[in-house]
């Protein structure tokens, strides 16, 4: 118990020490960290402050929590508006209490010396056993930040100026911004409130020379003012000895400072400070800052170490605050830099092969092959049809078999002409015995009548005898049964003319491939290429190009022209007139980028022309 209560009272001790704590505004943060994490039992602390472009975190404890194990913004502008109805708010991670995560998130509000400010601690402590002490502990801490800022600013007042400014108090105030200029101004208007400067200028590298981008307390300013490009001058004398510069001069240095002189004799200023900002060895901008009174050597230090810190911050917002073409150009620049530059091997070797690539791409070429889908086709296709009107009495084949010349394939139903066949026989010798009888009698004009009705009846003997001898359909020529399951139509009726079997021959085959309108200017008589079967994919047989059919055929994709052509190889014994595929024909060489491209530029040649 007595351990447990000394514990405590250390703990009470480093608050009472936070409440009076006189050093910088950094250290105050991390000290504040520190103590309050340990005071809540919890594993690790992040602070946040608002801004406009929501919570921002500022300070963390232990150093390598960066976050605090909390990176989605959504998450933090959850806890704080719960901050806004209740004094103290616990979530759990990821907000699922029963995922067997003992872990808890503790939120609460700082009070702030400023109105407009915002502030939020957020904690994670390892365990939710004991939320008892919680709220003494928030009270304890609520208001800690706020008797920081009303003592720090009492003692300055005590002390008649604003002291030694803390480099990492300017880079927090620089840090607020997210966008180059904002940045910019940040820093000169914090550098010359600090250091009592009239004014401070920041200068950026372009090209060869500085060109002024922020002036302190002046937001807006005209480059061709004289004063403007006076400045630029003064800030190229730093750039091109790469120290800094400063009037008056002290003793033993070997600097020239000629413009600087020019520059405070024409504006009444006693004393100039230039620094050059470094980024990887090479002067990338310069900070001028002028006063009445001289700089001292610790301020000169002061200051050198805040260049050195704005300097990475600075480039890049720098770099990244453009619009997207010149941020590209300029990525473009440094990666050829590294490719011609004597270092970065591997880069370069990068570089010469992507070179290599795009010059193969632009000047290589290759073979141009056309794609286009296929139909086999027989030139012979033999239609057979029902020679009378009857009935389906006895099917000999089906679709897919083969058959040779006159082999029989289908019969109809000759009952019914067999009984026409007798009463025409019938018919014909009743007209004949008339014929006789008229002829015995000398009757001229009867017999001459009975003569006609015999020749009648002798027709329509003959006619029926015929159907009698195609009742039976056969095959004309060897080849396959390719239309015409008749199968399950036994006995159906059938009338004269309708198409019963279709018989192709086989051994005259040829290609009919369907080619799109916007490719058949490629072709021509005599082309080859390749053609595969979709039943056989892996197979490949060669076929040369023999006519183009003149006139275009419309379909539902678009008119497309017949393109026939024939196979080099001998015939398969699997293959069958219908069957289709893929064929490829190769219409010569073409540029590697235009046949890469080619069907791009044609569609934005036919929207954009006019």
């Amino acid at each position: 118990m007595a351990l447990l209560m000394n514990s405590y009272e250390d703990r009470l001790k480093g608050l009472r020490t936070l409440r009076m704590f006189e050093g910088r505004e950094g250290e105050f943060w991390l000290s504040y960290a520190e103590e309050s994490c340990r005071f809540f039992d919890a594993e690790r602390v992040l602070l946040l402050r608002k801004s406009a472009g929501g919570w921002n975190p500022f300070c963390f404890w232990p150093l390598g929590a960066v976050r605090a194990g909390v990176a989605e913004p959504s998450f933090i502008e959850g806890l704080a508006q719960n901050t806004l109805q209740s004094a103290l708010v616990y979530s759990f991670p990821e907000s699922d209490p029963e995922s067997g995560n003992t872990g808890v998130f503790i939120t609460f509000r700082l009070q702030c010396q400023e109105p407009d400010a915002e502030m939020m601690a957020l904690f994670y402590r390892a365990s939710d056993t004991d939320r008892s002490n919680d709220q003494l502990k928030r009270e304890l801490l609520f208001d800690i930040p706020a008797a920081y800022k009303s003592n720090r600013t009492k003692r300055a007042i005590v002390h008649e100026g604003p002291g030694m400014p803390d480099p990492l108090d300017v880079m927090l105030s620089m840090n607020e911004h997210t966008g180059f200029l904002g940045a910019a101004m940040a820093l000169c208007n914090e550098l010359a409130y600090r250091f009592s400067c009239s004014r401070v200028t920041l200068g950026w590298k372009e090209g060869e020379y500085i060109r002024l981008q922020a002036l302190s307390h002046t937001e807006k300013f005209d480059r061709k003012m004289g004063i403007v490009q006076s400045l630029e001058v003064l800030m190229e004398e730093c750039m091109d000895q790469d120290e800094e510069l400063l009037l008056p001069e002290s003793e033993g240095t070997s600097a020239v400072v000629r413009e600087h002189k020019n520059f405070a004799a024409r504006q009444g200023v006693p004393a100039i400070l230039s620094l050059p900002l470094r980024l990887e060895q090479s002067v990338v901008a310069v900070l001028t800052c002028e006063r009445d009174t001289p700089f001292s050597g610790e301020e000169i230090r002061s200051l050198r170490i805040i260049c050195d810190q704005a300097s990475r911050r600075l480039a890049d917002l720098k770099h990244y605050d453009r619009w997207f073409g010149a941020v590209a150009l300029d990525t473009f620049k440094r990666w050829g830099s590294s490719v011609v530059g004597t270092d970065q091997t591997l880069h370069r070797i990068y570089g010469v092969a992507a070179s290599l690539l795009l010059a193969f791409l632009l000047f290589g070429t290759m073979d141009y092959r056309v794609e286009a889908p296929f139909i086999l086709r027989t030139r012979d296709l033999a239609l057979l049809s029902a020679p009378f009107d009857g009935y389906i009495e006895r099917v000999h084949r089906k679709p897919g078999d083969m058959v040779t010349a006159f082999q029989p394939l289908l019969l109809l139903d000759t009952r019914q002409l067999l009984l026409e066949q007798s009463r025409s026989f019938a018919d014909l010798q009743r007209y004949v015995q008339e014929e006789k009888k008229a002829m015995a009698h000398n009757a001229l004009g009867e017999m001459k009548v009975a003569e006609a009705l015999k020749r009648q009846a002798e027709s329509r003997f003959q006619m029926i005898r015929y159907n009698l001898d195609h009742a039976e359909i056969q095959a004309p020529f060897t080849g396959v049964v390719v239309e015409g399951d008749l199968g399950k139509l036994l006995g159906a009726p059938v009338r004269k003319g309708d198409v019963l079997l279709k018989v192709a021959k086989l051994e005259d085959l040829y290609v009919e491939m369907k080619v799109p309108e916007r490719d058949i200017q490629e072709f021509k008589a005599g082309q080859s290429g390749e053609i595969a079967f979709i039943s056989q994919p892996g197979k490949k047989f060669t076929v040369l190009v023999d006519r183009i059919e003149p006139m275009a055929v419309s379909e539902q994709k678009g008119s497309v022209f017949l393109v026939l052509g024939r196979i080099t190889e001998s015939r398969q014994a699997w293959w069958r007139p219908g069957m289709s595929g893929l064929a490829r024909l190769s219409v010569g060489k073409r540029h590697i980028v235009w046949i890469m491209l080619h069907r791009t530029m044609d569609f934005f040649s036919m929207k954009l022309w006019w």
